[in-house]
């Protein structure tokens, strides 16, 4: 299931292969770009890129969903008007369940003195989540364990039906009408939803892994670095593109 989640992933970014080339040129001349503003005295400055840089890849990555759900098979053309506008409204979207997210999860944590709860971090980092696990009390390990795995799916789970829905529909409302995002969870059923998500999580994990070892010559490492981040980040997107395609195809058949 992984690899076939990866394989998918990949031949849609290298569908039209100069196009994932002109992709990777402009990461590349971002990243410069960042690097230098990064040594600017400025913290202004360096605030407004940083919301930009979010807008436009955030945008970038509802236009992916969006084509994903319309069964799309290449990476969508770079359209400014339509980057920014579902930036913006995907970052307020993402923002508010974040945050949602992140005081439910910050409560749990507080209350059983552990650190906040990261899934992907905590997987990423293993070793160090285990000295964690261990240094705690048995019962209190096991329910934050428990506690924060459901409370971290089922966020995740409306926040991304919430952002397929307004890359479908355009529609900012759609994103927080959560009895329609409920229902579009249960037309798909919870336990396939938690196990397709787990089989993402375990792609991006392993991409971040690889992408995190250091190779030979600076300039290999930085263009590998960028190609695996690109497609953690495609993969991100196109999975929720996929899930929604699914729940919208098994609703037209219900109807």
């Amino acid at each position: 299931m992984p690899y076939r989640i990866l394989k998918s992933v990949i031949d849609y970014c290298i569908y039209n292969k100069k196009f994932f080339a002109l992709i990777v040129v402009l990461l590349f001349f971002s990243a410069l770009f960042q690097s230098f503003v990064a040594y600017s005295e400025s913290f202004l400055v360096w605030i407004l890129l940083q919301t930009l840089v979010f807008v436009v890849v955030s945008g970038y990555g509802m236009l992916i969903t969006r084509s994903r759900i319309r069964h799309g098979v290449r990476l969508p053309k770079i359209e400014i008007k339509k980057i920014i506008v579902l930036g913006i409204k995907s970052s307020v979207v993402m923002g508010i369940y974040f945050a949602v997210q992140s005081l439910i999860l910050g409560f749990v944590s507080a209350f059983l003195n552990f650190p906040a709860f990261d899934l992907e971090d905590m997987l990423l980092e293993f070793p160090e989540t285990l000295h964690m696990l261990y240094s705690h009390n048995p019962v209190e390990t096991i329910i934050f364990v428990v506690a924060g795995i459901i409370i971290f799916y089922i966020t995740t789970f409306f926040m991304e039906i919430a952002l397929a829905k307004l890359a479908d529909t355009n529609s900012f409302l759609s994103a927080f009408d959560l009895k329609s995002i409920k229902r579009s969870i249960d037309v798909v059923g919870w336990r396939n939803y938690a196990k397709e998500y787990t089989m993402i999580i375990f792609v991006i994990v392993a991409l971040s892994y690889v992408a995190s070892q250091d190779f030979p010559f600076v300039f290999l490492d930085l263009i590998v670095s960028m190609i695996l981040s690109f497609i953690i980040f495609v993969t991100q997107y196109f999975g929720i593109g996929k899930i929604y395609c699914e729940i919208k195809e098994l609703e037209s058949k219900m109807s």
